[in-house]
C-alpha cells in the first residue's frame, strides 16, 4: 500500500433491538392476528356440504362415494361432512354467521355431534341451546 493514500473508512450504524421490545413486537402482532374474525371452521364445512349436494344434485357426480373418491376423502368422512345437512334450517343460519378469532373456535363439527344424534328439529333446537349454555359457560371462567 502507498503510505500517501488516503485511508477509507468505513461507518456501519449498528441497531440493537431489545429482547424485551422483540417480544413485545411478536405480542403485537398475535393480538392483531386474534382480533381478526374469520368464519368459523363448522361454517366453512357447512357451506362446503351444501356445495356437495348441489354438485350431487346437478349431475357434476354421481353420488357421495363418487364425491369422496374425486377428493380423497373416505365415505364415512364425507357422511359426517354431509350429516351438517341435517341440522334444522336456523340451527344452520346460525353456524353460517359464526366468526371467531383464529385458534379461538368453541364450535366444532365434533361438538355438533349430540345436536345431530336427534332427527326432529325441535329435540336439535333444545340440543343446540344446551350447547350454547355450555360453551357460554366455558368461556367465562
Amino acid at each position: 500500500m502507498d503510505e500517501n493514500a488516503p485511508f477509507v473508512t468505513h461507518r456501519e450504524v449498528l441497531c440493537f433491538q431489545r429482547a424485551q421490545s422483540a417480544r413485545e413486537a411478536r405480542a403485537a402482532v398475535q393480538r392483531q392476528r386474534l382480533a381478526m374474525q374469520r368464519p368459523a371452521r363448522v361454517a366453512r364445512r357447512l357451506a362446503l356440504a351444501h356445495r356437495i349436494a348441489e354438485e350431487i344434485a346437478s349431475g357434476c357426480y354421481v353420488d357421495q362415494a363418487d364425491v369422496a373418491r374425486q377428493h380423497g376423502l373416505t365415505r364415512a368422512r364425507l357422511t359426517q361432512l354431509m350429516n351438517l345437512l341435517l341440522l334444522a334450517p336456523d340451527i344452520q343460519e346460525t353456524l353460517l354467521w359464526l366468526t371467531f378469532p383464529a385458534g379461538r373456535e368453541p364450535v366444532s363439527e365434533r361438538s355438533l355431534r349430540p345436536v345431530l344424534r336427534h332427527l326432529l328439529w325441535s329435540e336439535q333446537r333444545r340440543e343446540w341451546e344446551a350447547l350454547v349454555e355450555r360453551m357460554a359457560e366455558h368461556t367465562s371462567t
